[in-house]
């Protein structure tokens, strides 16, 4: 049987470390804390691990798992043709599906889930096609991207031969 003080709560972890509990709790989530054991809603961590460090620098943007369960429900609906693996792989095309012919409860929820910042880098990546000229001027308009009350022209495809 293991030593009990071999092991460390999270309080005390987070003491150790000079940390908030809540902090802590965000690593063990992010799985970096190598070697912690969930013991039903509790944690147990090796005295002597320590906290993976990332990389300097701003994280790369991803969405939050309730994110990508809200996303996986709009692609079953939006884009019912591709897997739900293949849907998750690119959330721009499921946001900018529901962004051009999503109805008023998926849209709203798109928006409270995602935000309007995300919204809108989706709407600056647009390929041409993503959406009908309707839904890119309303989107331009409703996020306040229409500079000057102007609408940028739509990306259009360029076919050479």
């Amino acid at each position: 049987m293991a030593d009990s003080s071999a092991f460390l709560s999270v309080s005390q972890f987070a003491a150790r470390e000079g940390v908030s509990r809540p902090r802590v709790l965000q690593w063990l989530a992010a799985q970096r804390i190598p070697g912690a054991l969930r013991v039903g809603h509790l944690w147990s961590l090796p005295a002597g691990a320590t906290v993976t460090r990332l990389a300097a620098g701003r994280p790369v943007a991803g969405e939050s798992a309730s994110q990508q369960r809200l996303l996986a429900g709009l692609a079953r609906k939006y884009l019912w043709w591709l897997a739900p693996g293949d849907a998750s792989k690119w959330p721009d095309r499921v946001i900018l599906q529901v962004m051009d012919m999503g109805d008023y409860e998926d849209v709203r929820g798109l928006e409270t889930a995602l935000g309007a910042r995300r919204l809108v880098r989706a709407l600056l990546d647009a390929e041409a096609g993503q959406l009908s000229d309707r839904s890119w001027n309303y989107w331009h308009h409703r996020l306040r991207q229409a500079k000057g009350g102007r609408v940028p022209a739509p990306p259009r495809r360029v076919f050479s031969g």
